[in-house]
């Protein structure tokens, strides 16, 4: 998983003041707001701890389409995704690997968070990972987590499971948190790699949320 990478109409119109039977939230579990910053701490058990600090940056147009920048600092290493939105949810428009330099439009559109946010919701996207394109299926399996983190205990949490595999070249599994008004909070990683030796090197992944600024 590159450092990279999710989200039920009826539920939140239970659980959110104002919200309509059938009404998407606007952003309710994937902020897009301008400034906003959250800092999680990456645990592996192949390596050192690491800090991954992800900030909203003012919209920008890209192409024609108003988008939200997102600045990822790993450790020093600073890459960007360009995040829009629709009716289908919250989509990645392009990405930008280096802190100068175009960016590069994702098509097709993939979806982080996809609607409707309801129990058995389910996606695919591809995801880069040790040299192979690996498909991957996203599904909902919970709307009602209760998570805690450094940064809180979480309630009413969307649960999303990632998996995926390229035959004997990588794969992954993961797990991850949304919280309301607040994005991610936690995600738990499986990679499985083709080693230099031909072997499959497994290695397993912990981000948590130390802090977030709205």
């Amino acid at each position: 998983m590159t450092p990279a990478r999710i989200c039920a109409a009826l539920m939140l119109a239970l659980l959110l003041p104002g919200s309509a039977p059938g009404a998407e939230p606007d952003e309710t579990y994937y902020p897009l707001k301008p400034g906003a910053r959250w800092e999680y701490q990456i645990a592996s058990d192949q390596g050192a701890a690491k800090t991954l600090v992800i900030t909203n940056l003012p919209p920008r147009d890209l192409n024609g389409k108003t988008v939200i920048p997102r600045k990822w600092d790993l450790g020093g290493k600073v890459f960007y995704q360009f995040m829009g939105k629709d009716e289908g949810g919250i989509y990645r428009f392009a990405e930008q690997d280096t802190e100068k330099g175009p960016p590069t439009m994702v098509t097709p559109r993939e979806y982080d968070l996809k609607y409707p946010l309801t129990e058995g919701t389910t996606w695919d996207i591809t995801a880069p990972l040790g040299g192979a394109k690996v498909p991957v299926n996203l599904t909902i399996e919970s709307v009602t987590e209760k998570v805690t983190v450094p940064a809180g205990t979480y309630k009413n949490c969307v649960k999303v499971r990632q998996a995926g595999e390229e035959k004997g070249k990588a794969a992954v599994t993961a797990y991850e948190w949304y919280a309301p008004q607040v994005g991610v909070v936690k995600s738990l990683v499986i990679l499985r790699q083709k080693a230099k030796d031909g072997t499959m090197a497994t290695e397993n992944r912990t981000y948590q949320l130390q802090s977030f600024k709205p």
